[in-house]
């Protein structure tokens, strides 16, 4: 497959036009495109060895995120977001799966730590003296195509989350369909982006920001005060969050639709929301256009509900964007069709020419990422009406949804059972009003020593191997988990089990 035109060519075409213009704003400042452009050219240089590989940003939102995104696109590197919450299980997983060549990090927190961890497998430039370095000390760069652009891990029904390659066709489509089509984004918006980068959406936005030659800021702070104060600082015109944040805001106490009275456009999604919210969002903020999506990594977004329809078709995610299909699959016999209930199915063409992504790396890359029909099964339950609207109803997949982040059960588990006072487990998701769903693990206790063992403790445990928000926010102590005839764990009769004392 050949594309003639990347984004990392948009960015010099923007650049080249709008030199003096404001590009990113984060905590350290402002950079003009003629900037912007000029470190991303230096830093392309620095990482020219590394072409053809793969390059790790295990960074918060900040200007050195961009910078390395663009630069690896012009040297031909593909990029591999690693969350920054992750900790050092995770982080290597990603690091073997993926064979990042190098890391770019900085040393804040608890990345400090599983940096040292690593011990030296895995070559790391840190942000700060040793990144400003590279960048005076670089030579030029002679674009390299690649046409893998990044790779996104998901976490799915496995134990570890699967990278997913992203071509630049996904990148560059993705971002005009989105932002610039949809959205209608102009050289004079302002998009604050407080979302993490990491994340497939958090790209949209900062290529739909800086592709459309606008303003955009970028926030490690996704908390309701934070945002507030950043778009009335900023005079933000387009912003996204996830239905947890739009709830904090809601509930704030915050006089939010006079300090959000700047903005003209607000998404919210990435996971379900209730018609009352949407209300709720819709009194807050009369002047501004809300819209919601469904959207995953391997699918990009695949249906939007616009600004008309979001209070209207409260159970519904929109209809199919150009160049996307739909269509549902019976869950009993896989049928494929039209209408109906079943498993959420997305196909745009062959995998990597449009929205739907190119398919699995590492360990996953024998998996089918499509069927022979190019159909992906997104593992999301829905029904699709004669119109075309589709209702998200709930997931046929072992994974929770909480605050925005997909987290796998199967995962949190495995780390679990490592604890010696853990004899079984299962782990699901129930109701949050707050996440949407909260993550429980039902614990077996070891007899002898386990019979002390707290609820506090397994989640300091799973915290020391996992990112914060995968730790079960409850646990519950049981006899014995309920199984099915042919001994399988029986997870939809745990929410009707008596718990023990243990929380």
């Amino acid at each position: 497959m050949t594309h003639s035109w990347t984004v990392a060519e948009q960015l010099r075409w923007v650049a080249a036009r709008r030199p003096g213009a404001t590009a990113i704003v984060d905590a350290d400042g402002e950079l003009t495109f003629a900037q912007f452009a000029q470190r991303v050219q230096a830093l392309a240089g620095f990482l020219a060895p590394h072409a053809g590989s793969r390059v790790g940003l295990y960074l918060a939102n900040r200007r050195e995120w961009a910078e390395a995104f663009f630069a690896c696109q012009l040297a031909g590197i593909g990029v591999v977001p690693v969350n920054d919450r992750y900790q050092d299980r995770e982080v290597r997983h990603l690091v073997e799966d993926a064979g990042i060549t190098l890391l770019v990090s900085d040393a804040a927190g608890h990345r400090g730590d599983v940096l040292a961890g690593l011990g030296g497998d895995v070559d790391v430039l840190l942000v700060g003296d040793r990144y400003e370095a590279a960048l005076a000390d670089a030579g030029p760069v002679r674009p390299y195509r690649n046409e893998e652009s990044a790779v996104l891990y998901t976490s799915g029904t496995t134990a570890l989350p699967k990278g997913v390659r992203l071509t630049q066709a996904n990148q560059a489509l993705g971002t005009f369909l989105g932002p610039a089509v949809l959205l209608g984004l102009t050289p004079a918006d302002t998009v604050l982006i407080s979302t993490p980068l990491g994340h497939r959406v958090g790209q949209v936005r900062l290529l739909g920001g800086l592709l459309t030659g606008g303003r955009t800021v970028l926030s490690a702070d996704a908390r309701p005060a934070t945002l507030v104060e950043a778009v009335e600082r900023h005079a933000v015109t387009v912003t996204g969050m996830v239905p947890t944040i739009a709830r904090d805001l809601a509930f704030s106490g915050m006089p939010v639709g006079e300090r959000l009275a700047s903005l003209r456009v607000l998404s919210v999604t990435g996971e379900p929301m209730t018609g009352e919210l949407r209300e709720t969002v819709a009194r807050m903020l009369p002047g501004t256009e809300l819209w919601t999506f469904f959207a995953s990594t391997e699918t990009g977004m695949a249906t939007a509900l616009p600004p008309e329809e979001f209070t209207s078709r409260p159970g519904s995610s929109g209809r199919a964007l150009p160049g996307v299909e739909l269509a549902v699959a019976d869950l009993e016999t896989g049928a494929r069709s039209s209408t109906g209930s079943g498993e959420v199915l997305v196909r745009s063409g062959p995998p990597g020419s449009y929205a739907v992504g190119a398919g699995y790396v590492g360990a996953a890359a024998a998996s089918p990422f499509t069927d022979a029909d190019g159909w992906f099964a997104t593992g999301d339950i829905g029904t699709l009406d004669e119109d075309g609207w589709l209702a998200i109803t709930g997931r046929s997949k072992d994974m929770i949804l909480s605050g925005g982040f997909n987290i796998a059960a199967q995962e949190v588990e495995e780390v679990l059972r490592q604890h010696p006072g853990v004899r079984d487990v299962a782990v699901t998701g129930e109701p949050d009003e707050r996440f949407g769903e909260r993550v429980v693990a039902w614990v077996v206790r070891t007899p002898g020593d386990g019979d002390r063992l707290e609820g506090e403790e397994l989640r300091t445990f799973t915290g020391t191997q996992m990112a914060a928000f995968k730790r079960p926010r409850v646990v519950r102590f049981v006899d014995e988990l309920p199984r099915t005839a042919t001994g399988k764990i029986a997870k939809w009769r745990l929410s009707a089990a008596e718990p023990g004392s243990g929380r």
